[in-house]
């Protein structure tokens, strides 16, 4: 069950292994500032133990609501949860898992809006030509050969 908390009454996890730039931080805050209902539907993950209610997934949402200057932010609250169970959701909150299909991103998001939601616009625009024989670096690039035998393409080196 989502429970709106006030962020004074919650703990960050002292030793969260994520960290974000100042930069990723600002888009955060700005993601959150467009979408404040987005926060509901990926609340704050909550184990309350010893007292305590201490942020086990979602210590940078809550980082960014203090600095919009919010009170609450909607939270889903565990109970003396394992601590291995904790660590384990830690890491898959946090872990993103599949590719991105650059095609499907290219053709059907406007790139205005990819930019806003964390990506680079290098990370984008990808190779610009793809039938180049040196890449940026001077490199030799592997070239595409025909098979004499079945006309398969292949790369070659």
């Amino acid at each position: 069950m989502i429970e709106n908390f006030l962020i004074k009454n919650l703990t960050l996890l002292e030793r969260n292994p994520r960290k974000i730039t100042k930069d990723q931080m600002d888009k955060l805050c700005k993601s959150i500032t467009d979408d404040p209902d987005f926060l509901n539907s990926r609340p704050i993950l909550v184990n309350h133990t010893d007292g305590k209610y201490i942020v086990y997934a979602g210590n940078q949402r809550v980082r960014a609501a203090k600095m919009l200057k919010m009170k609450g932010i909607p939270c889903i609250v565990d109970v003396n949860l394992d601590p291995e169970i904790m660590r384990k959701r830690v890491i898959l909150d946090n872990q993103t898992f599949g590719e991105w299909d650059f095609d499907i991103l290219a053709n059907e998001f406007n790139i205005d809006v990819l930019i806003d939601c964390g990506f680079d616009a290098n990370e984008l625009i990808g190779p610009i030509d793809n039938d180049s024989k040196d890449d940026a670096k001077g490199k030799k690039a592997k070239e595409k050969t025909k098979c004499p035998e079945c006309g398969c393409e292949f790369i070659d080196g």
